[in-house]
Order: structure tokens, then C-alpha cells, then sequence
């Protein structure tokens, strides 16, 4: 989980992560669910296998997925490396992680094994603004300090770019700008993706 989840409360993203959730299968895969920021957009009795290497986080997931009636298969591994089949899985989701991954383009591959054929993946992520605005030189003059401050998160990250070269047949990106007093975050995609 990226910084992004614990400066900005639920509210902030109103609908945004209820409608990439919606109609979530019964099992749903998430890469860095943190302490469990999304598990209220998830059907009580969902399957979630969390892919969270910060074991500061797994204590706090745990209590709070048995509270939600989430059945938790929490894996201590990164997104880099899944220990899940090929092909095993209809759903993937992240929020605010592929910033901190250290490879995000071995995720995305990670990913489209483990989907099935015509399984989603959906997202919500900050990203670079487009070079030469005023925002972009506040992103770059404050993003050495900010990846060492929150856990390596990248603000220049272009990520929309990373799905768009991941292989799947399907990338829908939407922009967002996310209402927030962090400016070097404003700047948001959500995104489906199908493989």
C-alpha cells in the first residue's frame, strides 16, 4: 500500500473505488492491501488472497477482514513473484501500490499468468503529470525526499503507460484528480483491464 491510502480517507475517493470493485467474484486477488483500506467495498464471505510483503500490516488485516467477514489468505510476498497457478484467478485489484513496487512491469506480467482468459484487473493509482507543467517540476523537486518518507512510492511513475504495454485486450484508463492538499498525488487514473 502506498502512502497515498493513509493521507487521504475513504471519502476522498466517493465512488471511485466501489465502482471498480462492483461485481467483484467470489475470490479477489489485491496486490498491497495495507491494512485493509478496501475490504468495505467487498462482499462479506469474499475470498480475498492479499499479496502484502509489509508484515507491519498483516496483524491489523487480519482482525479487520474477520470483522468484515472476509475470508483472508494473506501471502507475505511481492507482486514481482505470485505463488498463484497460471490462469487461476478472475480478478485482480490494486490502489495506490504499482507507485512503490520496485518493478511494475513484472507485476503487470505477474498479473495477465495468474488471470484467466477475459479475467479483469482494475486499479487506482497516482501518477506523473504530463512533463513541462508546473505540477510536473513539483513532482520531480519533491520526489527524492517523498520516496524515502513513504516507502519508496514513485511519484513519476507512468503508469497508465505500463498497462497500456502489459499484453492485455482490453485497457480502459480513466484520469482523476483526486481533491487533496497533497498536490504531488492529485494526479490519478482508475483503470480495467482485460486479458
Amino acid at each position: 500500500m502506498c502512502c497515498v491510502d493513509r493521507l487521504n480517507p475513504p471519502r476522498k475517493y466517493g465512488t471511485v473505488k466501489p465502482r471498480l470493485l462492483a461485481g467483484a467474484p467470489s475470490v479477489v486477488v489485491e496486490l498491497g492491501p495495507g491494512a485493509g483500506a478496501n475490504l468495505r467495498y467487498l462482499s462479506p464471505g469474499t475470498q480475498l488472497i492479499a499479496i502484502e510483503p509489509n508484515r507491519r500490516f498483516h496483524e491489523v488485516l487480519r482482525r479487520r477482514a474477520a470483522e468484515r467477514h472476509i475470508e483472508l489468505d494473506l501471502r507475505g510476498l511481492a507482486g514481482e513473484a505470485l505463488d498463484l497457478p497460471d490462469a487461476s484467478v478472475d480478478f485482480v485489484f490494486t490502489s495506490l501500490v504499482l507507485c512503490s513496487v520496485s518493478q511494475p512491469d513484472a507485476v503487470m506480467r505477474e498479473v495477465l499468468r495468474v488471470l484467466k482468459p477475459g479475467g479483469r484487473f482494475a486499479c487506482v493509482e497516482h501518477v506523473a503529470v504530463p512533463a513541462g507543467s508546473v505540477l510536473a517540476g513539483v513532482q520531480r523537486g519533491v520526489a527524492g525526499p517523498w520516496k524515502w518518507l513513504f516507502e519508496g512510492c514513485d511519484l513519476c511513475r507512468d503508469t497508465a503507460g505500463t498497462l497500456r504495454r502489459a499484453g492485455f485486450s482490453q485497457v480502459h484508463i480513466e484520469p482523476l484528480t483526486l481533491r487533496t492538499a497533497f498536490v504531488p498525488i492529485r494526479s490519478q487514473v482508475t483503470a480495467i483491464c482485460v486479458k
